[in-house]
């Protein structure tokens, strides 16, 4: 549902709040990160979580997700959709990923949904910029 004061873009959707978008980040368990590995683009699923303005979540050492993420700059992307009212949004975060702090995620509960391989590891990424939009009907 569009706002009376909302923003609509050039393609006629409504551009989101920077803090509504976090709110819709933080209501899903599922995003996407998309990274650089061997010279292309990849895009995985993952389960994560928000921390203020930021959003954790795990992975295993020596994997290629692991290793991809500490090298270069990534895009997390979250949205929701409902098919049979034709509507959702889509919110993107570009940032930069790094190891936490344990004290960054002492108190997160998340379990990898993957679990065939422990995740002990725990990444943090540190947002540039976020934007979001939703389709206006």
């Amino acid at each position: 549902m569009t706002t009376p004061d909302a923003t609509i873009d050039h393609q006629g959707m409504e551009v989101l709040r920077p803090e509504e978008c976090w709110e819709l980040v933080a209501s899903e368990p599922v995003g996407r990160i998309g990274f650089t590995s061997e010279g292309g683009p990849m895009i995985l699923p993952v389960n994560h979580r928000v921390v203020g303005h930021h959003v954790v979540f795990r992975t295993a050492q020596g994997a290629l997700l692991h290793e991809a993420l500490m090298t270069r700059p990534v895009a997390f992307e979250v949205d929701g959709w409902d098919a049979s009212t034709r509507s959702g949004w889509s919110v993107v975060i570009r940032g930069q990923a790094h190891a936490a702090e344990d004290e960054d995620v002492q108190d997160v509960d998340l379990d990898a949904w993957a679990d065939s391989t422990d995740r002990d590891d725990w990444v943090r990424i540190l947002p540039e910029d976020i934007s979001g939009r939703r389709i206006v009907r």
